[in-house]
């Protein structure tokens, strides 16, 4: 992936660069966001359903892959 370099008065794609702070919350808030959809539209599997299924791997009771249910 490319870098964007910043211009000489320090701006980026001509908006002024945002402080290290910043960038973290903005990221923190796009994560969020992201994950907000993805429940929304069930892209996302259970942690609990995830773990029954790791947990049966290499049993005699070996269980499917957990999906989504979407």
């Amino acid at each position: 992936m490319d870098t964007i370099k910043p211009t000489p008065d320090g701006s980026v794609g001509g908006s002024p660069r945002e402080t290290e702070a910043e960038c973290q919350r903005r990221l923190a808030w796009e994560a969020a966001m992201i994950a907000d959809a993805d429940i929304a539209v069930g892209r996302l599997v259970d942690s609990a359903q995830v773990k029954v299924w790791i947990d049966s791997i290499g049993t005699d009771h070996e269980l499917p892959v957990a999906f989504s249910g979407r």
